[in-house]
């Protein structure tokens, strides 16, 4: 018994972690979301009270039903910018990247413009390699924004390069940029690129600077 309300009040104390890693039952009770759950999504997204996890899943429901609607998802479009642009915004990591990975779907939409600025900010901004990671591959999508693109690229490269990061996660996020400036093109990129294969970095992200610099050589 005492054991038990020892569990019990390390739960309690641990107050935000526990309540965290719960379920939201509001997502779970709905099996077939559609474009009517476009305004509920949103507002899970945006209300400060849910959990990351509601939020993280609901941003996925949010691309889903987008892509599956196709041309009747342009007319809850701009509701899920809005949902995009909040999970971008949020404190949580897991959250971003969410959002980034949501947001890859919406590359010929009406909005596309928008989401290209917001990722493109994100992404600049960034020091989490797992947000960094799904906003390079997302943003490589949005190849009529590359004059918001490759800048954003292109400081995660100085950042690589200024401040060494050997962990496999940052080094996972540096070969997207690399793959991302690949796809982009632009010859302003050459130098940084050359800079990584001078660099500390393993053979994986150099190959992957190389492909960039051979894409650049094609053109």
């Amino acid at each position: 018994m005492r054991l038990s309300l020892t569990l019990v009040f390390a739960a309690v104390s641990a107050g935000g972690v526990f309540a965290d890693s719960a379920r939201p039952e509001i997502l779970d009770r709905i099996r077939d979301y559609d474009m009517r759950h476009s305004d509920l999504l949103v507002k899970i997204v945006k209300d400060p009270e849910t959990l990351r996890y509601a939020k993280v899943r609901a941003l996925e429901k949010m691309s889903v039903i987008y892509q599956q609607s196709k041309a009747e998802g342009e007319s809850v479009a701009t509701r899920y910018l809005d949902g995009i642009n909040v999970g971008l915004a949020h404190k949580s990591p897991d959250v971003r990247e969410a959002a980034c990975n949501a947001a890859i779907v919406f590359k010929d939409s009406v909005v596309a413009p928008q989401i290209s600025v917001s990722v493109a900010k994100t992404l600049k901004e960034e020091n989490s390699p797992m947000v960094i990671y799904a906003c390079a591959h997302t943003i490589g999508v949005y190849t009529k924004a590359a004059d918001l693109a490759v800048p954003a690229l292109l400081a995660k490269i100085e950042k690589y390069l200024t401040d060494f990061q050997d962990s496999s996660e940052d080094e996972k996020a540096l070969r997207e940029v690399c793959h991302s400036l690949a796809i982009m093109k632009a010859r302003k990129s050459f130098i940084p690129l050359l800079k990584i294969l001078q660099s500390r970095y393993d053979e994986d992200v150099k190959g992957a600077a190389q492909e960039a610099i051979q894409s650049l050589r094609a053109n």
